[in-house]
């Protein structure tokens, strides 16, 4: 039977994660020539990257390197002998099986790199060969080969060259060549802890990394090992603390001494989702290497999967990944604990002071506190507080849920006696979870207020006042509910049907009028529900600021004045409704003007010029103008602020804000 390599090659798309798996496997390949018995000793193993745009660059400055397009592999192993080279002629061959061989990892070349170069100094029958050959995506595979006996005395060597690598792969393929020796030891762990690994070294514009030494240096040496069991499978653990900036905290699951996939801790563990630290103070990350026959019976062809059993677990050699990961994880926990207990206390503390700053989560450190600490601790805030009101957003869930439950058996007074004695805890939990969104509904009014005292105390514009209480040049349907502070100069005007701020009279849709004015605010209420008048509007407000602390007033700048000629403007034109429809206003329509400004002289004496009384606390003056139905009350801003504090005093005082 003959194998068409050409369409083998294509049988299977190499992922993009995987973009460095050729060269894997040609490593691979290498170390296993260095310890067939015939080879030489000591092993070394050279990776030379070759980049398309050969330039010196210059280590630890800021240029880019150039993309990766070919990796020449050298080894000192047994080379390709005549029974190597027939291996590697047939897909699936069994020559390397007791050493996980699958017989088409070869195929992996071509499918990232454009042809594979092989050349070959091997010494068999009492001679010395040179083999040449190259992999290419053909029918048969195998092209331009030649081999001949030579006279001198060479060393063992073979060179494998993965030429081109294919465009689509280049961005994928790390580049930086460190990241491609942690890449190197995280694929072949298992043959860096064996004290005979040969020496590995990468070669890039001239530097030299050695992988054996980083090995080495980010593991400090110390590999420990334990067993698990599950079942009837055995696995061995190779663990071991990463002194590396890269954070690892994985779980790599190793199939015929290679790795074929990982699992996070964090998926177990939440809480390493960052770096340990050790005695010294020094940070680490841990890394466990898994094998075990169980794997490499079921791992497949390419090596990038495992397949794990799924679901229910029917006979004693099975095991899912979910199973083995929770036993390793178990391991892991017991064996720093108390590391990760100090993360632990220090993902809680992040979210405890996110939480004093916003009081509506703070229940969930006391009902959801395992879910907490399952936010990672590297989040920012915005993105913490999304984490919060996901288990916020669960918790009030879980209430409703309760609580539907519990009074489903209530059929009676003896039921609720009883419901009200059992149920204490339930009753707290509703108690506190309600109060945490209070709380953050009473922290808003305590910032408005204390940044309006600042406000004032700075003396600030008239504009800054208006955009505090309203946004300017703003309409209500722009405007949420939450996003304006009327309520500190009457509670009620939160509530209206069309509002306007800073729009000139001709631009306010339910006014028909050509008029350029603009008063500052003007609000139409809730028409009645009951009349028998034609749409007509429950009351007109107008509200005026005025600059604190201005007293340069000129005469045709009187508020008092601008009050009386807004209400004129409005009685005087016409009112539509929603669907465009003009309706005239009611005569008892009435109108409520609020004139906010600073008690000066000049204002005080427009006041009582108005014949304006002085209200009862003395901080401000009001007045009703029968030509026009409304209503003027000038209020001090230091009126404002003491009545809206008062308002919201024990309210402040229960959550220790006031």
């Amino acid at each position: 039977m003959q194998i068409d390599i050409k369409g083998k090659i294509n049988e299977k798309k190499l992922a993009f994660s995987n973009t460095l798996l050729p060269l894997f496997e040609a490593v691979v390949n290498s170390i296993q020539a260095i310890e067939e018995e015939t080879s030489t000793k000591p092993g070394i193993v050279r990776i030379n990257i070759v980049r398309s745009e050969q330039e010196t660059i210059n280590f630890g400055r800021s240029e880019i390197l150039p993309e990766i397009s070919d990796f020449h592999i050298e080894d000192n192993g047994v080379g390709f002998n005549e029974k190597n080279f027939e291996s590697f002629n047939y897909a699936h061959s069994t020559y390397k099986f007791g050493k996980g061989g699958k017989g088409i990892g070869r195929f992996t070349w071509l499918r990232a790199f454009g042809r594979a170069e092989v050349e070959s100094h091997f010494f068999e029958n009492q001679n010395w060969h040179l083999r040449k050959f190259n992999f290419e995506p053909t029918r048969s595979g195998i092209e331009k080969h030649t081999i001949h006996i030579i006279d001198e005395a060479p060393q063992r060597q073979t060179i494998v060259k993965l030429r081109n690598l294919k465009e689509e792969y280049r961005k994928w393929c790390n580049n930086n060549p460190e990241d491609i020796a942690l890449k190197i030891i995280e694929h072949c762990f298992i043959y860096f802890i064996n004290k005979q690994c040969p020496r590995i070294i990468i070669k890039d514009l001239g530097n030299e990394i050695v992988v054996n030494d980083l090995f080495t240096k980010f593991t400090n040496g110390q590999v420990k090992t334990k067993e698990v069991k599950i079942r009837d499978n055995v696995f061995k653990l190779n663990l071991v603390k990463l002194y590396s900036n890269k954070l690892d905290n994985k779980i790599h699951y190793c199939a015929n001494t290679r790795e074929v996939l990982d699992d996070k801790i964090s998926i177990d563990i939440p809480e390493l989702d960052d770096f340990l630290y050790d005695a010294e103070g020094n940070k680490f990350s841990i890394a466990i290497y898994v094998e075990g026959a169980y794997l490499d019976a079921n791992v497949n062809d390419e090596r990038t999967s495992i397949s794990f059993s799924k679901g229910e677990i029917d006979f004693p050699d099975q095991t899912s990944q979910e199973e083995l990961r929770k036993t390793i994880t178990e391991k892991i926990h017991s064996d720093f604990s108390e590391q990760i207990d100090q993360l632990s206390l220090k993902r809680v503390e992040k979210v405890r002071e996110f939480v004093n700053r916003h009081p509506r989560y703070r229940q969930l450190l006391k009902y959801k506190p395992n879910e907490l600490k399952r936010i990672p601790s590297t989040l920012n805030d915005e993105k913490l507080e999304i984490e919060l009101f996901k288990v916020q957003q669960a918790l009030e869930l879980e209430v409703k849920q309760e609580v539907t439950a519990e009074l489903k058996f209530i059929n009676s007074e003896e039921d609720s006696n009883t419901f009200n004695e059992d149920k204490q805890a339930l009753y707290s939990k509703i108690i506190e979870v309600g109060n945490s969104k209070l709380s953050e509904y009473v922290i808003h009014p305590k910032l408005v207020l204390d940044l309006f005292q600042k406000l004032l105390n700075e003396r600030a514009t008239e504009r800054a006042v208006h955009n505090l209480i309203f946004p300017l040049q703003s309409l209500s349907d722009e405007i949420g509910f939450e996003d304006h502070n009327l309520w500190m100069i009457d509670d009620k005007l939160s509530y209206h049907k069309y509002l306007a701020s800073d729009k000139s009279f001709k631009k306010i849709d339910s006014i028909k009028s050509d008029s350029n004015d603009r008063p500052d605010i003007i609000i139409f209420n809730h028409p009645f529900v009951f009349s028998n008048d034609s749409k007509p509007y429950e009351s007109i407000v107008l509200i005026e600021f005025k600059r604190p602390m201005r007293d340069d007033y000129l005469d045709d700048e009187n508020p008092i004045q601008q009050i009386n000629k807004y209400a004129r403007e409005i009685i005087d034109g016409e009112a539509k409704d929603k669907n465009n429809r003009e309706f005239g206003l009611r005569s008892n329509t009435p109108i409520y003007a609020y004139i906010i400004c600073d008690l000066t002289k000049k204002l005080q004496a427009y006041a009582k010029d108005g014949g304006y009384r002085l209200l009862p606390g003395g901080d401000g003056y009001f007045a009703f103008n029968d030509n026009y139905n409304m209503y003027v009350e000038i209020m001090s801003f230091d009126k404002i602020l003491k009545d809206s504090k008062e308002r919201n005093r024990v309210l402040f005082e229960k959550l220790n804000i006031g």
